[in-house]
């Protein structure tokens, strides 16, 4: 009995660690991060199609650990990595040109 309970914890404390293991690795969620975006005020009310093409422009060219204090609200957008590279700028302006 006692080992049974002991194997039960083991395979859950190893299951739930490579689970977090995971989500770590796996960086930031992008609809996590479109919606983080809809809350900033130049995102209001725009469509989801807008905010998901500026999230997939970050998750490729912002800095991952930035991203995910973003989405964590421990750091403001403007203060996020990577994004002021021209390609990173170039996929941002493609974004905005979705906004008529």
């Amino acid at each position: 009995m006692r080992s049974t309970l002991v194997r039960s914890v083991v395979l859950t404390a190893v299951g739930a660690g490579l689970a977090f293991g995971l989500t770590a690795c796996g960086g930031v969620d992008k609809s996590a991060l479109s919606g983080k975006l809809k809350t900033e005020s130049d995102f209001k009310g725009l469509p989801s199609s807008v905010t998901d093409c500026f999230a997939d422009a970050m998750l490729k060219y912002g800095d991952k650990d930035d991203l995910q204090k973003y989405v964590d609200g421990k750091l403001k957008l403007d203060d996020i990595g990577g994004m002021d590279g021209k390609d990173a700028e170039a996929a941002g302006q493609k974004c905005a040109d979705k906004v008529k």
